[in-house]
């Protein structure tokens, strides 16, 4: 059973990491809360207020994750019925009907993980009228491939930084622990995001061998290009499903049974 403390690291943020957490602690799992963005709002919050406050002038507001949607929830309580929300993939479709409610009108790709992202999407977008004018609200950075697209197909496509993401440092703590850890197993990780996965090798950067330690280990994501990404950094066990933390925890679970 040493397997069982093998540390099992998640990245996400907020209380969704905090609840997958739970789900493996109370099955006796070693787990590192290290959300590898803190999601704060952005410095100019008067100027996103307004934007959010005025959205006639929009067909469509796209949110590709739900730190998207729980930024654009603290200004917009109730959401105008005549704008379509869009996203790429169920999880984050489940916050916005958490956040506005089953009545709003939602366009997203349905199915696992192989099959959600932005060029889902966008497939779905074309199969209809492409709107005229389209917000996107993401972080102060955020992948460019979907609105280039819609530019392309002749839409109107506005970014609108709703939240600002802080990369992980860790801290004195975190940094100890990291030492002690990396002389025993390597990690299961999951990680929803490509960028995460840079942004925690930077992190570890301040103790000898943790990267090594890091990518000898095991991986569980949410995504083909996440995986990609992982692959880059050097992971080979890589398990992809989707965002249900059942199905998480049940993948995290297989990886335990792995040698490495």
């Amino acid at each position: 059973m040493q397997n069982r403390y093998r540390p099992v690291i998640l990245t996400r943020p907020g209380a969704a990491n905090d609840r997958l957490a739970d789900l493996l602690e109370a099955d006796g799992l070693t787990v590192w809360r290290w959300p590898a963005f803190t999601i704060t709002l952005p410095e100019d919050q008067a100027l996103v207020a307004e934007r959010f406050a005025h959205l006639d002038d929009v067909e469509m507001v796209v949110m590709a994750s739900p730190a998207a949607v729980a930024a654009v929830a603290h200004w917009v309580r109730e959401w105008p019925k005549h704008i379509t929300l869009a996203t790429v993939g169920e999880g984050t479709a489940k916050v916005i009907r958490a956040a506005w409610g089953d009545d709003v009108k939602i366009i997203y790709p349905e199915g696992d993980a192989e099959h959600s992202g932005s060029e889902a999407l966008f497939a779905l977008v074309k199969k209809q009228r492409v709107p005229a004018r389209v917000l996107i609200a993401r972080g102060q950075t955020g992948r460019e491939w979907l609105s280039d697209q819609l530019i392309a197909l002749g839409a109107d496509v506005e970014k609108m930084a709703a939240y600002v993401r802080v990369p992980l440092e860790l801290t004195g703590e975190q940094t100890t622990m990291l030492a002690r850890a990396v002389a025993g197993p390597s990690p299961i990780v999951y990680i929803t995001s490509s960028d995460s996965v840079a942004t925690l090798i930077h992190a570890m950067r301040v103790v000898p061998g943790a990267r090594e330690w890091f990518a000898r280990g095991a991986a569980v994501t949410i995504h083909p290009r996440c995986a990609d990404r992982l692959r880059e950094a050097g992971f080979s066990r890589i398990e992809i499903v989707g965002t249900d933390d059942e199905r998480v925890k049940n993948a995290v679970k297989q990886c335990l049974s792995y040698d490495f």
